[in-house]
């Protein structure tokens, strides 16, 4: 299934005289058949790979936002190297959510580094890049050799490698670093204060960089620690878990008021991803089942949100040349279908029914109350501080008096129109096929 999923995936992208009604009903025609083969429930495959509804759901939506950020990135110099930085990151995220040992997640995590780094090196815009690349390797490099230090102790403990392993089995001695363990996918997600490499690469990267990023390769921080977690056994009243959840907390509501005083449009999008996965953290550490239902749900409503926020960014940066918010006032006069979209994905991004953000934030803020009522309390003020900034992002780009020439229209292709109402209807009808 991940075979066919892959070649699928490659053939869509090589077709570029493809037409792209027909691409779209290609891709919607692909993820209903792998979600529909994961749905049944859990298979492991020769010890190496493993298939559940879990694996299914971000091999979907890897594909998916792979090939719309292809599409939004029609107009970019070295077509062909370009096309196999987008193909090598979706191939290495596809395997890195396939593999059920914690030593080959390890491999594909590390691995998606070397085409991520080419391709805003690359294909980024200013010379800051090789900063905000040399930022992204040290911050994740760094982080992982902690988890790969976890998996080794436990592994010479006795639990095997497997993601299905039993963590009763390993001595308590070795699981009482867990907090250190999981430093790689808090740096991944990223968890407050290990986020400043995010802003960085977000703003040098082109917009396909940007989409699979907050799309894809931060779900590998929340996918990696749900499945590690799994085999740890971790006290809810220990001092390090409750420490690491009131930083947690607080960072992502810092991280919303950083949103509203943000004057680059790529910014803002960026800290607003600090904020949501803030959230999975709790849901996936909280060890409950709703917890964990709600971290999965945020995980794909933020990646279809996200990268369609930046679909956005990139199409008035064509229009505007640039990312600052003054510069882009008045798209109502301008092209209003495109702040039409703004719209809908801003109401989304602050949890608008009927989004799949509303429905996972409801089951996080119910385990956030269950667990203490500091907590529920704090999440009610992220939950306000988003609406702020996501209202903030629509009026600055919606109202005012433009800067933009009116022949700037012109460059407003369907293509874009296309994406954004691509990541806008799964993300808000997608809750009718959940099992």
């Amino acid at each position: 299934m991940v075979k066919s999923l892959a070649i699928s995936l490659i053939a869509l992208i090589i077709m570029k005289n493809l037409n792209v009604s027909i691409i779209g009903l290609s891709v919607l025609t692909i993820l209903s058949m792998g979600a529909a083969s994961v749905a049944t429930g859990g298979v492991e495959l020769n010890g190496l790979y493993s298939t559940d509804f879990v694996m299914g759901l971000m091999i979907t939506l890897t594909l998916f936002v792979a090939i719309l950020s292809y599409l939004s990135s029609a107009k970019v110099s070295r077509k062909a190297s370009f096309n196999l930085m987008v193909i090598s990151i979706s191939l290495i995220l596809v395997m890195s959510f396939s593999v059920s040992s914690f030593f080959l997640f390890f491999f594909f995590f590390e691995s998606v580094l070397a085409p991520l780094l080419l391709l805003i090196v690359g294909w980024g815009y200013q010379p800051e890049r090789l900063q905000a690349g040399g930022y992204m390797v040290i911050y994740t490099v760094f982080g992982s050799l902690f988890f790969l230090w976890g998996v080794s102790e436990l592994y010479l403990s006795g639990m095997s490698s497997s993601m299905s392993s039993v963590g009763s089995l390993v001595k308590k001695s070795a699981m009482s670093l867990w907090w250190l363990y999981i430093l790689g996918f808090l740096i991944k997600l990223p968890m407050y204060p290990f986020h400043l490499w995010l802003p960085k690469a977000h703003v040098e990267a082109p917009v396909a960089g940007s989409m699979l990023l907050a799309g894809v390769v931060l779900k590998l921080g929340g996918y990696g620690l749900l499945r590690f977690m799994l085999v740890m056994q971790v006290s809810l009243s220990s001092v390090f878990f409750v420490l690491l959840l009131s930083v947690n907390l607080a960072g992502g509501f810092y991280a919303g008021l950083a949103c509203v005083r943000q004057v680059d449009l790529k910014c803002l999008v960026a800290y607003s991803s600090v904020a949501h996965m803030s959230l999975v953290l709790l849901g996936v550490l909280s060890n409950t089942l709703l917890g964990v239902m709600g971290a999965i749900i945020i995980m794909v409503g933020h990646g279809l949100c996200s990268s369609g926020l930046f679909s956005y960014v990139n199409a008035i940066y064509k229009m505007s040349h640039s990312r600052l918010l003054v510069m882009n006032k008045g798209g109502l006069l301008f092209c209003p279908v495109l702040v039409l979209m703004c719209f809908l994905l801003s109401s989304s991004n602050m949890a608008a029914p009927p989004s799949l953000n509303l429905f996972g934030e409801i089951l996080v803020f119910g385990v956030g109350g269950w667990m203490s009522g500091a907590f529920l309390f704090i999440l009610g003020l992220m939950s306000f501080i988003s609406a702020c900034f996501s209202l903030y992002l629509y009026g600055s780009c919606s109202h005012g008096k433009g800067l933009m020439h009116s022949e700037s229209l012109n460059l407003s292709s369907l293509c874009d129109v296309f994406v954004l109402l691509s990541h806008w209807v799964p993300l808000n009808f997608l809750f009718m096929f959940m099992p």
